[in-house]
């Protein structure tokens, strides 16, 4: 199942004024007397980083499979084996993440080098969250996050 990131309204006004502003002035150079052999390296590289932003702001997704979350945001990819996640909490934490929101969640795992962790922001959190609940068993879902589940009283 796949779940698109929600996006922040502000922030993606903020990446489209950001790109607006990158193509504008990426033909700029073409139109001034003194166009010089950089002009075109200069526009082709402010309409790289300009299409790399919308990429990115529309290309990030997170699709649960039958063992995996795969995460992509534009060209990059993160996958999180369903076993290895220890738990998935709530977070508006603003460090750099494949999430387009500060309405984040923060899923933590085992990886080969100790507890990693990665901030994601499914439009559907809720959906997300159950979801995951259902594949993973060594989860339980506990309101808006997803804990290690209880041991079985022996």
């Amino acid at each position: 199942m796949t779940f698109p990131s929600k996006r922040d309204g502000w922030l993606v006004g903020v990446l489209v004024a950001a790109m607006a502003a990158l193509v504008a002035t990426a033909f700029l150079p073409l139109f001034t007397e003194d166009a010089g052999a950089l002009a075109i390296p200069f526009a082709l590289f402010h309409l790289a980083v300009a299409g790399f932003i919308a990429w990115t702001l529309f290309g990030t997704a997170y699709r649960i499979g039958d063992d995996a979350i795969l995460v992509r945001s534009g060209p990059f990819r993160w996958r999180i084996p369903l076993g290895a996640i220890v738990s998935v909490t709530p977070t508006r934490n603003p460090l750099s993440s494949p999430a387009v929101s500060l309405d984040r969640l923060r899923v933590a795992y085992r990886a080969a080098r100790g507890e990693r962790a990665l901030m994601l922001s499914p439009a559907d959190k809720a959906g997300f969250l159950a979801e995951l609940a259902a594949r993973c068993p060594s989860l339980r879902l506990a309101g808006d996050r997803l804990l290690p589940s209880r041991a079985a009283p022996s």
